[in-house]
């Protein structure tokens, strides 16, 4: 491969060719162009960015989210200009406070370069939806909603996707649902219920 296939051709910046190192982009934060530009953008919004495995993570905070995303999206320089997938994860007894994080995973076509955002919240507070910027969100979200009981605020249609309408035995994918639910299950052919069996994240 010549010089000019690794550097990306003789007319380009070396803001440009940066974007040659990986799928995820630079290594280290502080030479990765989305951290870069968000730090300089949102100094009062980025909480921190962690490289684990070659993925790039930028954490920002939680009311900024909507507004980090647009623009990574729409910067010239950076376009993330495809959600790939947006769900959450529940930090129960990993850390203390906030419990979730929100995970949105961007995809930049123009550059051939992926990165995850993320932002925390605890229970009841409302996440900006991202439906708003990327119509591929609205799923996403609804089943974030149902199986976590996410709020996300600026969604045009928030609600159950995978669940019964009349679900009242709360969020599945939360780490204190026990396993096989609240309420006591008799299987057909059975007499007495199937026995319970508590998640071990429940809190006693």
């Amino acid at each position: 491969m010549s010089e000019e296939q690794l550097t990306g051709g003789p007319g380009d910046t070396p803001a440009r060719r940066v974007w040659d190192t990986g799928y995820w982009g630079p290594t280290e934060p502080e030479n990765h162009p989305a951290i870069v530009a968000v730090r300089e953008q949102f100094p009062d919004a980025y909480v921190d960015a962690v490289n684990f495995r070659d993925e790039m993570t930028l954490r920002v905070e939680r009311p900024a989210l909507r507004e980090v995303v647009q623009y990574l999206r729409d910067e010239r320089s950076l376009r993330y200009n495809f959600l790939s997938d947006l769900t959450a994860v529940d930090m129960l007894r990993l850390r203390d406070n906030p419990r979730f994080d929100v995970v949105v995973q961007l995809y930049s076509i123009p550059n051939r370069q992926r990165l995850r955002v993320k932002s925390g919240f605890n229970d009841g507070d409302p996440v900006p939806s991202m439906v708003p910027l990327f119509e591929g969100a609205n799923w996403l979200e609804r089943e974030a909603y149902d199986m976590f009981g996410i709020v996300f605020e600026g969604h045009p249609d928030l609600r159950r996707m995978l669940l019964p309408d009349d679900w009242d035995e709360g969020h599945p994918l939360r780490k204190d649902y026990p396993l096989r639910g609240y309420r006591e299950y008799v299987q057909p052919g059975y007499e007495s219920p199937a026995p319970r069996v508590s998640s071990r994240f429940r809190r006693p």
